[in-house]
């Protein structure tokens, strides 16, 4: 099992926007920091782009805690989306724990859920 870090990093040229990168194993065992690293960027940043291209497990809470910050970035007006990392292990999981969707939720308005059409 690979260990769990989450780094965040100013946008080059977007100051407005924070890149929070995560690696290793999104479980629950480290949901305790991957939820502080999120509210704190969510409190801070305006654009919230989230790299999960070094992620080697993830299991429903890391889902969970995923969807759960981009339902909170629309109530606050921030924009969170995937970056390009976005990876193969996160999509599987996502999509046989029945996280991809083909529409948001009721709060997704802007039509910026995460888990729509399977493309981040």
């Amino acid at each position: 099992m690979a260990v769990f870090e989450v780094s965040t990093t100013t946008s080059e040229g977007e100051p407005s926007t924070v890149v929070v990168s995560i690696s290793g194993s999104m479980t629950v065992q480290y949901a305790g920091e991957l939820k502080t690293a999120l509210l704190t960027v969510l409190d801070s940043a305006e654009q919230i782009r989230l790299d999960v291209g070094n992620v080697t497990e993830v299991d429903l809470a890391g889902l969970q805690l995923l969807c759960s910050a981009h339902r909170t970035s629309v109530q606050l007006n921030k924009q969170f989306v995937f970056c390009d990392g976005y990876n193969e292990v996160v999509k599987k999981i996502g999509r046989e724990a029945g996280f991809q969707r083909h529409v948001g939720c009721a709060l997704d308005k802007g039509k910026s859920c995460i888990w729509v059409g399977g493309k981040h």
